[in-house]
This record gives C-alpha cells, sequence and structure tokens, in this order.
C-alpha cells in the first residue's frame, strides 16, 4: 500500500494527495470536516457535465439509529470541481408522511450526454421511528419506491420528484450505481430489488430507460441476477461498458463478485473478486466500483487488512486495483488506497466518469459506531480525481498533439 501524504491547502480544511500508480494518477481532497454529534453526512455523490459544471450531494444519517437517513443536501460547482459552493437541502426532497410513516427521499445527480439533460435517480424510503428503516408493506405501497427527480443545473437545485417506473412487482426496488449510457441517448439502469414474498434475498437486474416527455419510460427489461444460497442475495451493483463488453459489480454478505455480459441486460455467472493467483482479495458485505481511467479499468474496493480491524466491516481504507477481464482478476501490484483509513467506514461512496478524461471518486466518513473519531476520522467528505498518468497520456497523444502539448 503506497504511503499518503496530507497537507493543509490554502488555510481550508481541504487535504490533497498526489501520486502516480500503474498508470493513473490521482489527487484527493478533504471536504466539509466536522459534526455535530447526532448527525453526520453520508453517502455523497457527484456528476459533472464534462465542463465546468458539477453537482455533488449527500445525506444525513441520525447517529442513534441504523440507517435512518434525513434529507439530502446539494452543492455546486462552476469551474470542474475546484470550488464549490455551500451546501444547501434540497426543498423537494423534504420528508413526507403516508400511512402515518415518515418517508424520505433521496436521490442522486446524473447527466446524459447525448441530450445533455441533467436528472436524478434514486429512492423513497419508509420509516416508522428512529431506529431502522420500515421493512412491510403498508396500504398496498412496498416500503422503498424508485424516484426521478428533474434537475436545474444552473441553480444548482433540484426543481421536481415523482416516482420512477419499475416494471416488475417488488417490496424494494433501488436504481443503484454506475450505469451506461447508449449511442442513441437510452440509459441501462442497474437497480437492486426485493420481488414480493422473496424475503430478504434481493436481486439485481438492469433496465433500460428512454427519455419520455418530462420522465423516464422503461423499454427493456433484463434478467435477474439470482444466488438464493446467499444470506441476503446480491445488492448494490454498479455497471460499466469496456472493451465492448458490460461488467457489472455485486454486494453481497458473503462476497463481492461481478458478472459479464454482452448487451447489457442478459448476464453470466458471478464471479468473486480475486487476485492473479486465485485468492479472494477478502471484501464482503459492502460496495465496489469501476474506475475506468484512458484505456484501462480498475476497481475501487475495501477489503479486510492487518490494521483495519477496528473500523466496521474493515471499510475503509478504499483501494483501488486494475482489472484483468482476460484473467477474470484484479493485479495484486496495481493496488493502491485512495482513501485513508481514520477509524470510520468509507464502504458507500460512489463514483462517475466524464469526457474531460478524469474519473471522480466521492467518499463520507460514517461515524459509527461511536467512537471511532478517536482514530481521526471528522465525517469529512473525500473527492478523488483520477487521470492517466503523464506518461500514459503522451503514449496516446499523436505525434502532433504531443508537438503543441
Amino acid at each position: 500500500m503506497k504511503e499518503m501524504k496530507l497537507g493543509l491547502a490554502f488555510g481550508c480544511a481541504v487535504c490533497a494527495v498526489g501520486t502516480a500508480v500503474a498508470g493513473i494518477e490521482f489527487t484527493a481532497e478533504r471536504h466539509l470536516p466536522g459534526f455535530d454529534g447526532r448527525l453526520c453526512k453520508i453517502q455523497p455523490a457527484v456528476e459533472s457535465d464534462g465542463g465546468k459544471v458539477a453537482l455533488m450531494t449527500y445525506q444525513k444519517l441520525l447517529l442513534t439509529g441504523s440507517d435512518v437517513f434525513y434529507g439530502q443536501f446539494i452543492r455546486r460547482s462552476a469551474d470542474g470541481g475546484r470550488t464549490w459552493t455551500a451546501p444547501r437541502e434540497i426543498e423537494v426532497l423534504k420528508d413526507t408522511r403516508e400511512h402515518g410513516l415518515r418517508v424520505a427521499h433521496v436521490a442522486n445527480p446524473r447527466y446524459n450526454r447525448k441530450f445533455g439533460k441533467w436528472f436524478a435517480l434514486g429512492v423513497a424510503e419508509t420509516f416508522k421511528d428512529d431506529k431502522a428503516p420500515f421493512q412491510e408493506f403498508i396500504g398496498g405501497r412496498p416500503y422503498a419506491w424508485p424516484l426521478y427527480a428533474t434537475v436545474d443545473a444552473e441553480r444548482g437545485d433540484y426543481t421536481s420528484c415523482t416516482n420512477l417506473a419499475f416494471p416488475l412487482p417488488y417490496e424494494f426496488a433501488m436504481p443503484f450505481g454506475q450505469w451506461v449510457e447508449l449511442e442513441d441517448g437510452d440509459m441501462l439502469t442497474p437497480f437492486y430489488y426485493r420481488p414480493v414474498g422473496a424475503g430478504k434475498r434481493g436481486r439485481v437486474i438492469v433496465i433500460r430507460y428512454r427519455f419520455e416527455g418530462d420522465g423516464l419510460k422503461p423499454v427493456a427489461i433484463g434478467e435477474p441476477v439470482v444466488c438464493d444460497s446467499l444470506k441476503r442475495g446480491f445488492g448494490e451493483p454498479s455497471l460499466v461498458r469496456f472493451n465492448g463488453r458490460f461488467y457489472m459489480t455485486l454486494r453481497s454478505d458473503e462476497y463481492g463478485a461481478y458478472v459479464e455480459s454482452a448487451d447489457g441486460l442478459r448476464f453470466g455467472a458471478p464471479v468473486k473478486w480475486a487476485w492473479g493467483d486465485g485468492k479472494p482479495i477478502g471484501n464482503a458485505n459492502t460496495q465496489q466500483h469501476w474506475v475506468p481511467v484512458g484505456d484501462e479499468l480498475y476497481l475501487a474496493y475495501t477489503r479486510v487488512t492487518p490494521t483495519n480491524g477496528h473500523v466496521f466491516r474493515n471499510r475503509a481504507p478504499i483501494f483501488v486495483a486494475k482489472f484483468d477481464p482476460a484473467g477474470r482478476c484484479l493485479v495484486r501490484s496495481t493496488e493502491t488506497a485512495v482513501v485513508p483509513e481514520r477509524g470510520a467506514r468509507l464502504g458507500n461512496f460512489t463514483v462517475t466518469d466524464n469526457p474531460a478524461g478524469e474519473t471522480w471518486l466521492v467518499t463520507a466518513e460514517w461515524m459509527q459506531p461511536k467512537g471511532c473519531e478517536r482514530h481521526g476520522s471528522d465525517n469529512s467528505l473525500w473527492f478523488v480525481r483520477f487521470r492517466p498518468a503523464e506518461r500514459e497520456k503522451r503514449a496516446m497523444m499523436t505525434g502532433s498533439e504531443r508537438e503543441h502539448n
């Protein structure tokens, strides 16, 4: 694991890290440190139009409960993610009430390049009290349902929110992780969901959506990725297209895995994440996301290490390593930590790539369980920017481009 050296920048609580490993460079910045001991910032997301405009969101979590969410906040950048506005709560996503339950809303920003259109996808989730999510049908309503929001990126705000059509019967359904925009502007959107009567076992599926009027219409349904031998099934997918193939990550209680597809809708058997020698990488019960950089594809993940046993489910630091599709493995010699371990979990994170040639990762120091701050965490948001290393960029440039670089 490469050493990360942090330094204060311009007197503000933003730390920058730079290195080059296995053909990539990255910088990591620490944003918005501090928390009040009652609520903490969690599950940030970021999106860019590939130019100057970018949006970053995060939720608030009640520290005395388990996955008890309150509100979503937004920041805007007008200079490609270099500076950001102060966060403010998204009004159209504030809590509502149905059947005596509190309904919390979250929708992460997305940008469709074909149509130059901002939007957001997320979920509405019900709570009976402040202990945990409510997970029972009530009044014929699923306990968590997908959302579509319209976005005004110039104003840095959401303008409306409505239900997103999901074409299967379900108790819980959530659009999640990275998605793929096709050449015609349609979007392959991975979900994880629980069919009616399936209990706690989740499934993963990809739905193809198309803009229609002010919303999205499902136009093709993939085949679910199912494994009934897993305690809670598969969940929290992320999808990428690389060298003409589609790859989707999968979380389960037992192990992290991926599946492969020719069309992004129908996938082969799950492959457990392993190194080139066949040994498991040591991750389970948490997310993984793709980091495309230049002509290579990397995976971002957390795993067990000899020193992170004090972190909830070993969810820090965040590593990246190069993916070898032919070997169906990660290349161990390329592994490096890109967000440091400071006692708090980091496993709920998002990744996006943009046409400007960078890939961005954001995560938050989740301040549970109580006491993780004694290892240095302070509920900071971490913003990581990946790009090809200078030598790699030069190798991809034409002779004329080199002369003018």
